[in-house]
């Protein structure tokens, strides 16, 4: 994350701006049995976690709306999960996670397609060969070169 902490200014609309760490302890609580997350998460959301200014949808107070739309996604097409795992964004009904039982500072992200396994067009999940961390560094060099997402 320090990109990240090195780059405060990625968006002239919306600050970077961390989460205190009683908002921290509790998304633990909601989410993770009020463990610690993996090191890249905790740090993401130390250093940004309170605005999307890496032009993601990280904002902590989505997180139990993102968990919930999951959940029905999954109970709609009948599939489940049979590992813990966090939700942490969303784009359309494919969602964005990582696994809470890997034992890694920097997790991996894989995309959660429930929808798209239903109807027989993709693979329910999919390891996109992708750490946390390494999403988010390139998200701020798209933030930074105007190239979408």
């Amino acid at each position: 994350m320090k990109q990240l902490k090195d780059t405060p200014n990625l968006s002239s609309r919306i600050p970077l701006k961390g989460l205190e760490i009683e908002t921290v302890i509790e998304i633990r609580k909601l989410f993770n049995e009020g463990k610690k997350f993996p090191l890249a998460f905790e740090e993401y959301l130390s250093i940004g976690g309170e605005s999307e200014a890496t032009g993601m949808v990280f904002e902590w107070d989505d997180f139990e709306q993102l968990r919930e739309d999951c959940e029905e996604s999954l109970e709609y097409t009948g599939y489940k999960m049979d590992r813990p795992y966090f939700v942490f964004d969303q784009l359309d009904a494919i969602y964005s996670i990582f696994f809470l039982d890997e034992d890694k500072e920097d997790p991996n992200v894989y995309i959660l397609d429930p929808s798209g396994a239903y109807e027989g067009n993709e693979p329910f999940l999919k390891d996109v060969k992708y750490t946390f961390s390494k999403m988010i560094n390139d998200a701020i060099y798209r933030k930074l070169n105007n190239i979408p997402l």
